[in-house]
């Protein structure tokens, strides 16, 4: 049985490796930041809380709108998805209840999914079709997706302004961690991130060790160095290995998460 009761304990290494560094250089950005205020006499504290108000502002229209081109999931909406959010809710402690919204892929532009989902999980129906009737590949799906918001909202993101993106790849991955977590079951997760690489078609055809080969090829030499600098996900083969070896050190290949009955 899996002792991992929150998203903090699914950090991955490469999210270990490289946190110091981020918090420290925002730390000090925070610091440039306060000294300005007090030099400016409070002027950009109000230009920061305006700016606030306005990200806010449009983050709940960017909401209103996808809830008004798709629907919310609730007991009587879709309760499948429903029943596994409140498991994964369940797994991970979390107090705040999960809002999670299905739309139709490509009714609505990705700057407003990119958006609403600093505070909602958005999930595209052409991939929950695909996970819908598997609970272990659902409850994966939206653990990484919760575990982004809850790692996002939580006290650190004064700390990660400021995010490189190799901490992004490391972030995706400790999501992907999550997702394991609360499958309870390792084949399963890597199932859905093969269904998120090549579609709910052609999973079953994808080959993991030429996947995972190839992850080490684009990340190799000069060129890879450079490719890790700009890529906000890690490649898929590259996701399949830090599941795999997350899974082996927190035992995870057959565990059963403490969900609700």
């Amino acid at each position: 049985m899996s002792t991992i009761t929150s998203f903090a304990q699914c950090l991955s290494q490469e999210e270990r490796k490289r946190q110091g560094l981020v918090i420290f250089l925002n730390a000090i950005v925070c610091l440039v930041l306060i000294i300005l205020t007090c030099a400016s006499m409070g002027i950009l504290l109000l230009a920061f809380g305006l700016g606030w108000l306005m990200r806010y502002l449009l983050s709940e229209y960017m909401v209103r709108q996808l809830q008004a081109m798709g629907l919310s999931v609730s007991e009587k909406q879709f309760p499948t998805v429903y029943e596994a959010a409140q498991q994964v809710s369940q797994c991970f402690n979390v107090q705040r209840p999960m809002q999670i919204i299905v739309i139709a892929s490509g009714e609505i532009n990705a700057l407003a999914i990119n958006i609403a989902r600093k505070r909602v999980i958005v999930l595209l129906s052409s991939l929950l079709d695909g996970v819908i009737d598997n609970p272990e590949e659902l409850r994966a799906l939206i653990a990484h997706e919760a575990c982004h918001i809850e790692l996002h909202m939580g006290w650190r993101l004064i700390f990660e302004m400021f995010q490189t993106a190799p901490f992004r790849q490391g972030r995706e991955l400790t999501c992907d961690n999550a997702g394991v977590v609360v499958a309870g079951n390792l084949s399963a997760a890597k199932q859905l991130l093969k269904k998120l690489c090549v579609g709910r078609f052609m999973f079953d055809r994808v080959s993991e060790p030429e996947l995972i080969e190839e992850s080490h090829h684009i990340y190799s030499g000069l060129t890879g160095w450079f490719i890790r600098q700009y890529l906000s996900h890690p490649p898929a083969g590259a996701r399949l290995e830090n599941l795999e070896s997350f899974a082996r050190e927190q035992q995870l290949q057959n565990s059963t998460p403490t969900l609700m009955s």
